[in-house]
């Protein structure tokens, strides 16, 4: 928004919540001892324009520290964070010429009664960082990211509200418009300009329209297009993949898992609730759960007695003690479901095999007039983040000023 306020164009933000950021939100809640995240929460590397945006911004952010950790049956794996076949998994998986599905490849190639746990190790990891059903995900993608899973991970002990704020102020400053509470439910188009219509009845008039919403909510139709937009769109839209993500934060009295392993960064398991984290290298007494992909999609009508049952039961396994004691030791929590998110109906967009075509479609504007934007858009490096968004829209940017003129 900013670069076309910048090179001279009245621009209108219709952002549907009432506040900004999509996934980004940061809250500061009575009961948590600081800033906790809800929704996106790292920087995943050294990555340029998020960083950049940072150090403008003047926002501290720290190096993610702590050990990987696997936990299989109550039994923890000691430096050990992968199945002892992972890498003849990830020689295997850097032979393939082809695209085929995580799903096929492991059918392929580790079908055996010996691969059981490595092909379950792989779903979770699948379902666990990217969101994703492997029987849509790219293995040739796969292979990309976990070649790189190692690079440094950042965390901002502010959180990350701090850049949507700054980004605020610099269109403001720049003279932007935004609508807060400003659904769009209709999109009318022609070579001459765009008509969006708000769900309560306000329109909107622009020579173009750049459609920033997460790939859940372009594939849910909550907003409808005159005309309709052309099959190619329809279906590179419904050929992105995009996961379900159930965020859960509890805050405890004292940090007693430091009594287990006092380097504990991330616990991988196989527990109903798989993957926690801490938030080292900042003290704290916060413990972070994540279940992600196809089984927080089915638990979206779980409501959140249940999960919190079920996260207590999960980490008394980890630890080997009993949920009566977390209990005990439980001050506050806070679930966020974001498959259930009006707006976001989903966590984050994954790579599946028809995605780069698809990808390639929808970087063309639609009618000449409607771009698409955001991370499930990106044809770069580093799906599914912050960074993608905000150098997707970059790009976004770019083109409709070519366009324009």
């Amino acid at each position: 928004m900013t670069e076309l306020l910048q090179a001279g164009y009245h621009v209108c933000l219709l952002e549907a919540s009432p506040v900004a950021g999509g996934r980004i939100v940061t809250i500061h809640e009575a009961g948590f001892s600081g800033p906790v995240e809800t929704g996106a929460e790292f920087v995943h590397g050294r990555l340029p324009l998020t960083l950049a945006l940072l150090d403008n911004a003047g926002i501290v952010y720290r190096p993610v520290s702590g050990s990987m950790i696997s936990i299989q049956n109550g039994s923890w794996k000691k430096d050990e964070a992968h199945d002892p076949h992972w890498d003849a998994f990830m020689h295997q998986l850097s032979q393939l010429k082809s695209d085929i599905t995580i799903a096929a490849f492991l059918d392929t190639f580790f079908a055996g009664e010996q691969y059981a746990a490595l092909r379950a190790s792989v779903q979770r990891f699948s379902e666990g960082f990217d969101l994703a059903d492997i029987h849509q995900a790219s293995a040739l993608a796969a292979l990309h990211e976990w070649r790189h899973e190692e690079e440094t991970q950042y965390r901002l002990p502010g959180g990350y509200g701090q850049l949507i704020d700054y980004l605020l102020k610099q269109c403001s400053h720049e003279r932007g418009s935004i609508h807060f509470n400003s659904q769009v439910v209709h999109i009318k188009y022609s070579k001459e300009g765009v008509t969006v219509t708000t769900r309560d009845d306000r329109q909107f008039n622009a020579a173009a329209l750049l459609i920033t919403v997460s790939a859940g909510a372009l594939q849910s139709g909550s907003f409808t297009f005159t005309p309709s937009l052309d099959k190619s769109y329809a279906d590179a839209i419904a050929q992105l993949g995009f996961g379900s993500v159930i965020k859960i934060m509890l805050q405890f009295s004292t940090a007693f898992w430091n009594t287990y392993r006092s380097d504990i960064g991330f616990l991988l398991s196989n527990e109903t609730i798989p993957t926690w984290w801490t938030q080292l290298p900042i003290e704290s007494n916060l413990l972070t759960g994540w279940l992600g992909g196809p089984p927080a999609a089915a638990a979206w009508t779980t409501n959140d007695a249940a999960l919190l049952q079920s996260s207590l039961q999960s980490l008394a396994a980890i630890f080997n003690t009993t949920t009566i004691l977390l209990q005990q030791e439980l001050l506050h929590y806070k679930i966020c479901r974001w498959h259930n998110h009006p707006y976001a109906k989903g966590g984050y967009s994954y790579v599946t095999v028809h995605a780069a075509a698809a990808k390639k479609i929808l970087a063309h504007p639609a009618g000449g007039v409607i771009f698409f934007a955001g991370e499930a858009i990106h044809r770069g490096q580093s799906q599914g983040t912050v960074e993608a968004a905000l150098q997707n829209g970059q790009l976004a940017a770019k083109m409709i000023q070519e366009k324009l003129g």
